[in-house]
This record gives C-alpha cells, sequence and structure tokens, in this order.
C-alpha cells in the first residue's frame, strides 16, 4: 500500500487513478444515453467535485453547460452539520435539466438541502451525479440516480477531496489509516546470531508487558512440521541466506494482526536483516497505523559468538548451530545487516548495546532506552 502523509494524518491508497477513471466514463457513458438532445446543465459543487467535474464534463458524448455551487459541510475530517451556501447560481435554471455534481455524498444533508433550493428555480429535472457515496451514513432518502463508486464509512482524500484544504491534487484516492496507539512500543532488537536476542526479549516481555515475534521460532516451527514453507526455509538456511523478504513479511504481518489493537507493542525478534526488510516492516506497520519505537543493537565479538553458538548446537542439538553453517550466516550478517545501523541511524531509532557482559546490566541498559520513549 502506497502510503501519504498530510499534516497529521496518514492515507493509504484504497482506489487507484485507473479504477476512478474507468467508473468516471462508466458514469458518464450513462448521462450521454439519458441527457441525449437536453443538453444538461452540470452543477459542479465546489471545492471537492471540480476533478470530477471536469473528467466527467470530458467523458461525456453529448453537448452539456457546467457551473459551480459552493457549499461547505466538513472541517477536518468530520462533518459541521451546517450547510452554507458561498457562491450562488447565476444560470437562469427554467426548463433546464440540471445535474448536481458532488464528489462525495455521506449524510445526505448537503444534497437535500441544495435540491429544495434549486426546486425553487423551476428545472425541469433535478439528478444527483456522486463520484462517491457512502450508504451506512445516509440519513435522508435520496434519489441517487448516477453514482460512480460505493465506499464504506472512511474518511478519504485526493482526487478533489481534502484534509483541511489539503491533498487535492492527488491522482488516486486514500483512505486514512487508523490512528496510532501513542503508548506503543514497537521494539527491533538487532544483532549477529547469538548475540542475546531472544533473551533480552523474554526480559522486555516480563517487564513491559510487550508481545513477541520470534522469526527464527517461527521457521524452526515450520521445519519440524516439515511444511512446504520449512522445507522452503530449510534449503535457504543450509546455504547461509536469508529467507526471502516477502515469506517473512507476510508471517509477520498474520502473527501481528493476531495481537488485536490493545497491544502494548511488539518485539521484533532476527527481523529485520536488510534495508529492504526494514522499509517493508515500517510500512506494513503503518498501514495499520504504527511503527516501530527504537532499533536495539545487542553488540558482541564475533568469537564470543562462535563460542556461544557451538555450545548452543551441542546443547539444543539444533542442526543449523553447526560451525560450518555459523560461518556461513555471521558473513551473511556482516554483509546484508550491518547497513542497518546505518539506516536505523537516520530514521532516529538506533541504539547501540553492549552484548557482552551480565545479563541484568545487559537488560538494564536497555531499560533505559525503552524508559525514554
Amino acid at each position: 500500500m502506497n502510503l501519504v502523509t498530510v499534516k497529521d494524518k496518514t492515507f493509504g491508497i484504497s482506489i487507484p487513478e485507473a479504477e476512478i477513471k474507468k467508473c468516471v466514463k462508466a458514469v458518464a457513458d450513462q448521462i450521454s444515453r439519458d441527457m441525449n438532445g437536453k443538453n444538461p446543465l452540470l452543477l459542479g459543487v465546489l471545492n471537492g467535485a471540480f476533478i470530477f467535474a471536469a473528467d466527467l464534463m470530458r467523458e461525456m458524448t453529448i453537448p452539456c453547460e457546467i457551473s459551480f455551487v459552493k457549499l461547505a459541510s466538513y472541517q477536518g475530517t468530520t462533518s459541521t452539520g451546517k450547510i452554507h451556501e458561498v457562491l450562488g447560481i447565476n444560470e437562469d435554471l427554467t426548463g433546464r435539466h440540471v445535474i448536481i455534481v458532488e464528489d462525495i455524498v455521506d449524510t445526505g444533508l448537503t444534497m437535500k438541502r441544495m435540491i429544495e433550493q434549486l426546486g425553487t428555480r423551476n428545472p425541469a429535472s433535478v439528478s444527483i451525479c456522486a463520484l462517491l457515496v457512502k450508504p451506512d451514513k445516509l440519513k435522508v432518502d435520496l434519489d441517487l440516480k448516477y453514482v460512480a463508486m460505493r465506499i464504506p464509512n472512511d474518511f478519504i482524500l485526493g482526487y478533489g477531496l481534502d484534509y483541511d484544504q489539503q491533498g487535492r491534487g492527488l491522482k488516486d484516492i486514500y483512505t486514512l489509516i487508523e490512528e496510532r496507539n501513542q503508548n506503543m512500543k514497537n521494539i527491533v532488537i538487532f544483532g549477529a546470531p547469538g548475540s542475546g536476542k531472544g533473551t533480552q526479549s523474554d526480559k522486555l516481555i516480563e517487564h513491559y508487558g510487550l508481545e513477541h515475534i520470534s522469526t527464527g521460532d517461527v521457521l524452526r516451527a515450520e521445519i519440524k512440521k516439515g511444511s512446504e514453507l520449512g522445507k522452503t526455509a530449510q534449503q535457504y538456511i543450509d546455504q547461509g541466506q536469508l529467507i526471502p523478504d516477502e515469506l517473512m513479511v507476510s508471517i509477520l504481518a498474520s502473527v501481528y494482526d493476531s495481537f488485536g489493537r490493545d497491544h502494548k507493542g511488539v518485539i521484533f525478534d532476527g527481523f529485520p536483516r536488510t534495508i529492504p526488510q526494514a522499509e517493508a516492516l515500517k510500512q506494513m506497520l503503518a498501514e495499520r497505523g504504527d511503527s516501530v519505537a527504537a532499533m536495539l543493537e545487542l553488540e558482541v565479538p564475533e568469537d564470543e559468538l562462535m563460542k556461544r553458538l557451538i555450545l548452543r548446537g551441542q546443547q539444543s542439538g539444533r542442526a543449523d548451530d553447526n560451525e560450518e553453517t555459523i560461518k556461513k550466516r555471521l558473513v551473511v550478517y556482516h554483509q546484508q545487516t550491518q547497513p542497518l545501523i546505518e539506516w536505523y541511524r537516520h530514521e532516529g531509532l538506533h541504539h547501540h548495546i553492549d552484548g557482552l557482559g551480565e545479563l541484568d546490566r545487559i537488560f538494564a541498559d536497555i531499560q533505559k532506552v525503552v524508559d525514554a520513549l
């Protein structure tokens, strides 16, 4: 999902430009058939409908005229419930077939008021042509003869629609993403294999009540089950390679969503390991109105990592903890994941943690970072 930030809100694409054009043409064709020989007057409602009205008129295949009226019922992201006519109508509407061109109909109150006003000018007919309609929000009965698209009760942006006068020029239509839980502390724990990510994650979970996503544990579970995913993952592990990004992001998203919206935060253990993965994680969270609060880098000397991992393999019997595979994994780590330090530093999220020493001392350093978030 492509995202845009307008003032203090984040929006994601919900209707792409190509789909908008297709729907506008369909409505224009319908009007052209119904109004053939009637020279209809398109009455665009400013400001939101100006792009829709222009595109609609260009797609119509019959003679028509256009004018504009300005009404206001929105402030910020909610309707004020107050409707004011700012710009009046100069045309003589007597005997004319008038089509009100509106960007969005939600409560219908604006349209009802406008139809009442137009009725005093003796038009032959008055029809409504709406780019978007929110059926669940309607409070009055309206004859919505021409509708391009029906949408849920979300606040949207783009293609003429604004958020406090911003975003009208966007070619796609965007939907407001759910507001972020400001107390949420999503944390990435980063470091070479054997750096202690799992141990420190357990301490964070216990102390702060955070959720935990360990890509290593997820993958090992799949390998143990012998699933197709596990077989594929085993091939990459045997070669000392990283799991493909799209595979890991889909796993992360599914697990993350299972926590609901009221969780206190998530520990991401073992992901990301490359800049593309970090960007994918950032986008996945942003689509949900969330973000990474901090990246903790546990740094441990390589000779110590080798000792830890070889010992762990001997004690646990993990097939991926033999010396040859460990060396491959550490080479991959240095080649592909070290640039993440600079990436997260640029994001203002990187925090260095000395991972060599007593566990309690290491966790105390982590607490200082998390408590300051």
